[in-house]
């Protein structure tokens, strides 16, 4: 008799082992590919904000250039006025 109750016992406890262990295993497996998707698209955050700044600093450069060359026609437009101005007189 005890050895049959010995088995029930077991069974039991294998059933519920498997009830609790396998959804807990699938649940922990998820957990893990969400972890591992998380650290790629940061990842690929981290690269995208690194090109980003690159290309805030090159449009800085370049704003700074377009100003600069702004400058310069406004500069030789004042002087062809003066030369206009000299030839013209």
């Amino acid at each position: 008799m005890s050895a049959i109750n010995a088995e029930k016992v077991w069974k039991v406890f294998t059933v519920v082992l498997g009830v609790v262990i396998v959804p807990l295993a699938g649940w922990v497996w998820n957990t893990n590919v969400a972890m591992a998707q998380l650290s790629n698209d940061l990842g690929d955050v981290e690269t995208n904000l690194a090109t980003m700044e690159n290309k805030v600093e090159e449009a800085e450069i370049n704003s700074r250039a377009i100003i600069s060359i702004e400058k310069d026609i406004e500069y030789m437009k004042g002087t062809l006025t003066r030369i206009e101005g000299l030839v013209t007189d």
